[in-house]
């Protein structure tokens, strides 16, 4: 590769900038490629190369592996380059900077006028070519030189980066960069970065490597017990001799998911799973944590012998609203299902209800909460008047009296944990109210909001009892059910299904709005076709990804969806779909690991 070094260099790439703002590529001679292209997608992006506009992300994590992964090699570094004018920087995926450490306050002073601190975006389609953003385009090392910088605020810097990469996955978790003034650049940078660059890359190898060899010392401290059935739960599934011995691969495949949802709540657990068989299982789980990483969980299992099958997990009938606060609201099917955390639910629910507990019932949203419990409410009392409300709006407007004859009235307080401070004050006076024989309460919460300081805090000694509904994505084998009962809902009579390729991208798909998004995705498809098979293409296309652990914007959203659209336009072709978007390659590739598009 080209470097640009000397002062002659300098000035032919800064006369050739110059000619690139004014006339396009055909102005850009004598410049490399690989700048020529950045400049190109600068242009596209809008960057402004006279005004210097730049964004902060506060959400940016300082303390992430990469970081942890990274800070021993940063220092390694800084300390052989002690005498160098330079500054090393770190960024994540997105071209944030989560690390800096300065070998020279002069040029540290100059950073900082151009923001180049924790938390600002140096990604090429914000301040466009440069060290960070270019690397992430590009997919390999660069370095940027001077007036090879597309915005006239960073002309006075060189940098050199080098992407970090994981050596198992291969994916890019950020960028090392090193910068200086432009006239103390030298090419010795290339190979120094890029070998510290790989000794990241090795260290978040052992990072991962400490989060596995955690679990398994776990479990094998587990397996020596004798006569004990031991589970490990992590990225893949460890299973000891005596599990295998008691539980058949369906069984294991059941107790596999229940755990990951076990896992998900809390650091030790005690819970017992009813297998088809009728057999109980009890479960003893410990989360093993390595940092703040959740590397996976052990669990001893052991049989409750007598144990009586809880009841049926379907609850039937039609949901009853009746002249309530807020009118009926849209509904969130509650289907039959199979899954261990489902089940115990149903019964959880089912058994409060009949013993007239008042119930919290805790789940994300969209995942049938108050659907479940007026549904099995409706099964124990077919007569029984429903009232459903948010929980600031029943305590304004009070409960209608029961009517004579009718069963007892359920009353659903949704949102609990939205309940304002007057309300807060109010409700208990309000439940006292209500006879315990002619009333049965229970109210919603979502369970992600449980730590907060907020006033739904003080009205929790109110309920005897809290029952948990597990999300849609450790629902997997109740898929099939739960599909073909939104369909009969959305299309009744038309005998509308699933084609398998479609059912597999469902099956795929996280659901992290739940039951709710669900139903959207397949009201959206029943508009593409509203009868027969639904085909893939129906369904939208974020149903080919796997999910984002960040809500996207609009923006992303669109672009997401363009890209999906392009792909499935191009039969995969990766080449052709990235020249229809009019995106480089190294840029598609890094999007559709970053929208985690699996469909591709």
């Amino acid at each position: 590769m080209t470097v640009h070094q000397g002062r002659d260099d300098l000035r032919h790439v800064a006369a050739a900038r110059a000619e690139f703002l004014e006339r396009g590529v055909a102005g850009a001679t004598g410049v490399r490629d690989l700048v020529v292209a950045s400049w190109r997608r600068s242009r596209s992006a809008g960057v402004d190369a006279a005004e210097y506009r730049i964004s902060y992300h506060e959400d940016v994590d300082l303390d992430s592996r990469l970081v942890r992964s990274a800070r021993p090699v940063i220092d390694r570094l800084a300390a052989e380059m002690v005498d160098v004018p330079v500054a090393i920087a770190l960024s994540d995926a997105q071209g944030r900077i989560v690390h800096r450490l300065d070998c020279s306050t002069a040029v540290g002073r100059q950073l900082d006028r151009v923001d180049f601190h924790a938390g600002f975006d140096f990604g090429e389609g914000g301040v466009g070519t440069n060290g960070i953003g270019t690397v992430l385009e590009a997919g390999a090392s660069v370095s940027v030189v001077g007036a090879e910088h597309f915005t006239e605020a960073l002309v006075r810097f060189a940098c050199t980066g080098a992407p970090i990469t994981d050596p198992v996955t291969g994916r890019v978790h950020g960028v090392l960069d090193v910068s200086s003034l432009a006239e103390t650049w030298t090419p010795l940078m290339h190979t120094l970065v890029r070998r510290a660059a790989v000794d990241i890359g090795r260290n978040l190898l052992q990072d991962r490597s400490e989060a596995k060899r955690a679990l398994f010392e776990t479990f094998l401290r587990a397996d020596a017990r004798p006569r004990q059935a031991v589970m490990a739960v992590g990225d893949s599934l460890t299973v000891n001799r005596r599990a295998q011995q008691l539980y058949s691969a369906a069984e294991q495949v059941v107790v596999h998911q229940h755990a990951l949802f076990l896992m998900s709540r809390r650091d030790r657990v005690t819970d017992s799973v009813t297998l088809e068989s009728g057999r109980t299982v009890r479960l003893r789980g410990t989360r093993i944590l390595v940092g703040e990483e959740v590397a996976g969980i052990v669990l001893l299992l052991d049989d409750e012998p007598g144990r009586p099958r809880p009841a049926a997990a379907s609850p039937v009938g039609h949901t009853r609203v009746v002249a309530g606060t807020d009118g009926p609201a849209p509904q969130v099917p509650s289907p039959a299902g199979r899954s261990p955390g489902w089940r115990t639910a149903c019964a959880q629910v089912g058994a409060g209800l009949a013993r007239g507990d008042r119930l919290l019932v805790l789940g994300e949203p969209g995942t049938g909460r108050r659907t479940l419990v007026v549904e099995l409410f409706g099964r124990l009392h077919p007569t029984g008047p429903v009232v459903v409300g948010e929980v600031d709006q029943v305590v304004a407007d009070g409960v209608p009296a029961a009517g004579p004859g009718a069963g007892p009235t359920l009353v659903v307080l949704r949102h609990l944990d939205r309940i304002g401070p007057d309300a807060a004050r109010r409700l208990p006076a309000l439940l006292d109210s209500l006879p315990p024989d002619r009333y049965v309460v229970a109210a919603t919460l979502d369970d992600g909001r449980t730590d907060a300081d907020l006033p739904f805090q003080v009205v929790l000694r109110e309920f005897a009892q809290a029952v948990r509904v597990p999300p849609l994505r450790y629902r997997t084998e109740d898929l099939p059910q739960v599909v073909e009962r939104l369909l009969a809902e959305l299309a009744p009579g038309r005998g509308v299904r699933l084609h398998p390729a479609a059912s597999r991208l469902v099956e795929h798909h996280p659901w992290p709005g739940n039951l709710v998004q669900l139903r959207e995705a397949l009201a959206a498809a029943l508009q593409r076709r509203p009868v027969g098979e639904l085909q893939p293409d129906d369904l939208p296309a974020w149903c080919r990804t796997g999910g984002s652990s960040r809500t996207l914007t609009p923006l992303e959203s669109a672009e997401r969806d363009a890209i999906v659209t392009a792909l499935h336009d191009c039969r995969g072709n990766r080449v052709r779909a990235a020249a229809s978007l009019g995106m480089a390659r190294s840029s598609l590739y890094r999007k559709i690991k970053s929208y985690a598009i699996t469909d591709a």
